[in-house]
């Protein structure tokens, strides 16, 4: 009984009382926890750089009034250099990471490989550079844990604190890649779930915010979706905001719904050559169709919210040389919804590297957009469609995700318009209102 006692003794300060040198434990989990960020937010720019540069190298010079064949064959390329990378430099499939993230945390598996630094990174900038319709926060996610993992491994951080270093790793790689610090912590609770204390969320929130603003900083402070005109909510379109939500809310049911089967039929091939042929092939075809669906679609969402509907048919083959009137633009705005979560797990699930995130927020603008015009168009309304798009982009989000406040912090520290907070709560409390009574026992695709 003594023995167990002793032993007792001597393991409780190994995870309570841990610190770096004299310093206060909690004090050496906040500075860990800023270094971090700080290492996340710059990798999340380094990422960002790298599939711009990649993107304006390929199709930086295509002219937006001509049909562009390469569109057929950089999505192809993109899909088949990413899946050579896994294959024969890493050794393993770096697809879904935000998923791996989770499940290792749950299975308290909390040592990640030193690839996961670089490996996702790599791969997302051949996937999204070459055309691939996603985002590129899984990958900035993974590359944030394992950074954590490997810095709390190095200094013999004891389990828990492990655990929640890797978690504020993670935070911070989506902070950093939106440029929105609220976001990645409520990604953190969120999405992965993580049930954190008083001191371990400080730890959190700043991580979170030095990697956030690590890469706002680094970027220029740029936003990520640039608006120049500026947004107002009229409070009298507060029931439209909620049937707007309503909207978004069945449209997320459809998008997860879609993209659980796509990524079923996905996985039911198993040459891995294959499914990134097939993959590549057909989201190829989709960006030839909609050239806004190239990438992760930030600046047509920001020409969109703007007023701008011609950023949506550049270098389209079905609008060339011909009409860009009211209704061709709600159904290339409505085709692209459509078709979207196909592309988006064309990307993902056939071979690619690349997020679930930015997807579901170019989905909610299409949406959004249609929503209000198509009543403008129908009843004579003069609903603001602009407004529309940017809220919509949150409704569709926290219905897609399941993950509410995330996506309203996200949109709002996104776009910079914290003035748009009321109708964008509005519009995800009804869209995940009518998911949950709708799909209660359905999980997120």
């Amino acid at each position: 009984m003594l023995d167990k006692a002793a032993k007792k003794e001597t393991q409780a300060p190994a995870t309570s009382e841990w610190r770096i040198g004299t310093i206060q434990p909690s004090i050496s989990l906040y500075l860990l926890a800023a270094l971090v960020g700080l290492i996340a937010g710059f990798l999340a720019f380094i990422l960002k750089t790298a599939i711009k540069w990649i993107s304006t190298f390929l199709v930086g010079h295509f002219h937006p009034d001509d049909v562009n064949f390469g569109l057929l064959i950089f999505p192809v390329v993109g899909i088949l250099l990413a899946v050579a990378f896994q294959k024969w430099i890493i050794g393993r499939s770096l697809e879904h990471g935000t998923e791996k993230i989770k499940a290792s945390l749950i299975a308290k598996q909390y040592d990640l490989p030193f690839s996961d630094t670089y490996g996702p990174m790599i791969a997302s900038t051949f996937t999204l550079g070459f055309g691939g319709s996603a985002g590129a926060e899984g990958p900035i996610a993974t590359a944030g844990a394992a950074i954590a993992s490997i810095l709390g491994q190095r200094l013999r951080l004891p389990e828990q604190l492990l655990r929640i270093l890797v978690a504020c790793g993670a935070g911070a790689g989506i902070a950093g890649i939106f440029k929105a610090p609220i976001g990645g912590v409520m990604f953190t609770l969120e999405v992965i779930g993580i049930e954190l204390s008083t001191v371990p969320i400080i730890a959190l929130v700043i991580a979170c915010v030095v990697g956030g603003m690590t890469s706002y900083g680094c970027t220029g402070f740029t936003l990520d979706v640039p608006l120049t005109h500026a947004q107002h909510f009229d409070p009298a379109m507060s029931g439209w905001v909620a049937l707007l939500g309503i909207f978004c809310g069945l449209y997320s049911i459809y998008y997860s719904s879609f993209a659980a089967y796509t990524r079923r039929a996905y996985s039911n091939i198993s040459s891995p050559w294959a499914r990134a042929a097939i993959s590549g092939v057909m989201l190829a075809i989709l960006v030839f169709t909609f050239p806004a669906l190239y990438g992760e679609g930030y600046n047509v969402m920001a020409e969109l919210i703007d007023g701008n509907t011609q950023a949506l048919t550049s270098g389209s083959l079905i609008c060339h040389g011909g009409s860009t009137s009211p209704t061709m633009i709600i159904l290339f705005c409505g085709g692209m919804a459509i078709v979207k979560a196909f592309a988006t797990i064309s990307t993902n699930s056939g071979g690619g590297v690349a997020g679930d995130f930015a997807p579901t927020l170019f989905a909610g603008c299409m949406t959004g957009y249609v929503f209000g015009t198509a009543l403008n168009s129908i009843f004579g309304l003069s609903l603001p469609a602009e407004n529309f798009a940017l809220i919509g982009m949150a409704g569709t989000m926290a219905g897609i995700i399941h993950a509410p406040l995330m996506a309203m912090f996200i949109v709002v520290e996104t776009t910079g318009y914290y003035g748009m907070m009321f109708p964008v709560v509005l519009a995800t409390i009804f869209s995940y209102a009518t998911v949950t009574y709708l799909r209660p026992n359905k999980n997120r695709a």
